[in-house]
């Protein structure tokens, strides 16, 4: 469970890092009204000497995430973190061009990237939360954002990420619109996608801008071009992610962002994000009734300290998570459990989502769904989820009575389950697809000691671990249908939680504040070599992970690569990179009617003029 050493050959900056606070403008008034900017974020070419070639013989071509996450390490390089990324300032000059080169290959390394096949997106994450975890162990979290067919990132979401303290690579699919499905709905094909970095995001009533650092906007392959960015208005768009008209009757649709590069042709939607933000801790305040948020000590330098979180008046806390996006703090009052609530870290705005039962604990799930336990019941929920035909529906499952903790890995798709009085605890999947199975506790378990609170990672050396009312951590795996502990060790006898950090430490929380444990040649002890070393916590208090929601089934395929983005000439009405007799035949079927593809002049019919623009650009 030691933090992993991560060596890279790298070359030696020229220039000294430099730290400037660049947030222009920071506001979330609405989720109809808001902007965040920010200034000095690198614009690195990915067309680059030394790397892979694409079909066209361009080197570094298909690298395009590489390209913009190196883009964000650029960034925190010269923003107080110098060892997160190259620390060069005059990035522009020849003379660095090679050691951003480096750090494009090695990102593109970790993050598998071909020269022809272009980046899938779990190994993209993996590599960003891989890189800074060894070089910068407990600073930053990673957290990825991908559509689903519900749920998604919108330009609103990645700009309310930054207002609270992210930075984000994002990515946009490359959509075709294939039709209507028998509802009427907009049905869109992703047929790839194209990774870019964000520096602004604006909505002002039915205004919406985006601006974003492009990796892909020089040809040249030995010199780095200006940096700038482009910036293009954004629409809202309702529809359906399929690749048939029959395939979309079966999936509910979402609302996402449309970047608007051109009115007609491909579809360009923002369907996934990658945020990197310091690593937060939130203690909750009886005294004050709000929570604190708690950031590293090592400070970032374009963020200013963040204010305390209001609560309601007179609530009695419960329980409390952080919401997926890291945008909402979640929780339960003691005095109305029916009900779970969620403040936005923004602008403290407050909502309540009625429950099916009254609940002790709250998490979310991999897949953005809330658990709830209590009342000896497990419920899913789907608070983010867009309604109608073919929305997620609540589920609830029994549990065995006297549940009341729940604990389930950043990365896992199971969940762990214990009650004060328990004998054995439950696994069961985040999903509720099947029961809970039963696993009996470690047979050094005395029979005198309680439960007092579970944590699980995704080690499968040690998926739990358990507090004992002893003041005893138990670390343990599955082995032969009970648990086995691997370790154990002592605590000051006063925590009342405990989870795992993405190091794999034990991080717990109790009346004296918080303490960190972690494994040192083979025995766990406290340590206070760590960035909260100094910070001070209440005994109600979390620390947030990286996350995912990474699903191979939906995520997995071809159409999820990210790749180069090469607008098509006009005419090209199939996509294939030539305007000829199957564009002409396309734009004569829709000839006189409404056709976004075949729409080439952007009039909103498909005429004349639309013919004229096809046969100028004829493809010899």
């Amino acid at each position: 469970m030691q933090p992993q050493t991560l060596t890279l050959t790298l070359m030696a900056a020229t220039l000294a890092g430099t730290a400037v606070a660049d947030v222009v403008t920071s506001q979330y008034t609405s989720s109809s009204n808001y902007e965040f900017e920010i200034e000095h974020m690198p614009d690195f070419d990915q067309v680059r000497d030394t790397l892979a070639v694409d079909d066209n013989s361009d080197p570094g071509g298909m690298y395009c995430v590489p390209t913009s996450l190196t883009n964000l390490l650029g960034y925190l390089g010269t923003h107080g973190f110098p060892d997160a990324g190259p620390s060069a300032a005059d990035w522009e000059d020849e003379e660095d061009f090679d050691l951003i080169t480096s750090y494009i290959n090695n990102m593109g390394i970790l993050a598998g990237t071909t020269g022809t096949g272009g980046t899938y997106h779990e190994p993209a994450y993996d590599a960003m939360e891989y890189f800074l975890q060894c070089r910068l162990p407990g600073v930053f979290t990673v957290t990825e954002n991908l559509a689903t067919n519900t749920t998604g990132p919108t330009l609103r979401s990645i700009a309310e990420n930054n207002v609270n303290g992210a930075i984000t690579s994002l990515s946009y699919g490359i959509y075709d619109d294939i039709g209507n499905d028998i509802w009427g709905r907009k049905v869109l094909s992703r047929g790839g996608g194209h990774c870019i970095s964000f520096v602004r995001g604006y909505r002002n009533g039915s205004t919406r801008e985006i601006e974003y650092m492009d990796p892909d906007d020089s040809s040249n392959s030995s010199t780095q071009s200006t940096f700038g960015a482009e910036s293009y208005d954004v629409n809202a768009v309702s529809f359906v992610k399929a690749s048939t008209i029959v395939g979309a009757s079966f999936k509910g649709s979402r609302t996402g962002s449309r970047i608007m590069r051109t009115s007609s042709g491909k579809w360009r939607m923002i369907d996934a994000v990658i945020h990197v933000r310091p690593r937060a801790g939130y203690s909750w305040d009886s005294s004050e009734s709000h929570w604190n948020i708690i950031w590293p000590r090592e400070w970032l330098a374009w963020m200013p300290r963040p204010a305390p979180v209001p609560g309601p008046l007179g609530m009695h806390l419960q329980d409390f998570t952080v919401g997926p996006f890291n945008n909402t703090l979640w929780y339960l009052d003691a005095a109305a459990r029916d009900k779970a609530y969620s403040v936005r870290l923004s602008n403290g705005e407050l909502e309540a989502v009625d429950l099916p039962h009254t609940g002790d604990q709250i998490a979310f799930a991999r897949d953005h769904a809330l658990l709830v336990l209590g009342e000896g019941q497990l419920s899913r929920l789907h608070p983010f989820a867009q309604h109608g035909e073919h929305a997620p529906e609540p589920l609830t499952l029994q549990m065995p009575a006297g549940m009341k903790y729940m604990a389930m890995p950043s990365l896992g798709d199971d969940m762990w389950l214990a009650g004060p009085e328990s004998r054995m605890v439950y696994r069961v999947s985040q999903r509720l697809d099947t029961g809970p199975v039963g696993i009996e506790l470690p047979r050094d378990w005395a029979t005198s000691v309680g439960v007092h609170s579970l944590a699980a990672s995704s080690i499968p050396q040690c998926p739990l671990a358990i507090l004992g009312t002893n003041g005893l951590i138990y670390l343990c795996k599955v082995g032969d249908g009970e648990l086995v502990t691997v370790d154990q060790f002592s605590t000051d006898g006063a925590i009342r939680s405990i989870e795992f950090n993405d190091e794999g430490d034990v991080v717990a929380f109790g009346d004296q504040g918080m303490h960190l444990y972690r494994a040192e040649d083979g025995m766990w002890g406290e340590v206070s070599d760590h960035p909260f070393a100094t910070e001070q916590f209440s005994a109600q208090s979390m620390m947030a992970t990286s996350r995912t929601n990474y699903d191979q089934a939906q995520h997995g395929g071809d159409e999820w690569r990210q790749i180069r983005d090469i607008d098509a000439a006009d005419g090209d009405i199939d996509g294939n990179g030539a305007v000829d007799i199957s564009d002409l035949l396309e734009l004569i079927s829709v000839f006189g009617s409404q056709s976004d593809a075949a729409d080439l002049d952007g009039d909103g019919w498909v005429g004349v003029n639309d013919m004229l623009v096809l046969l100028g650009n004829w493809t010899e």
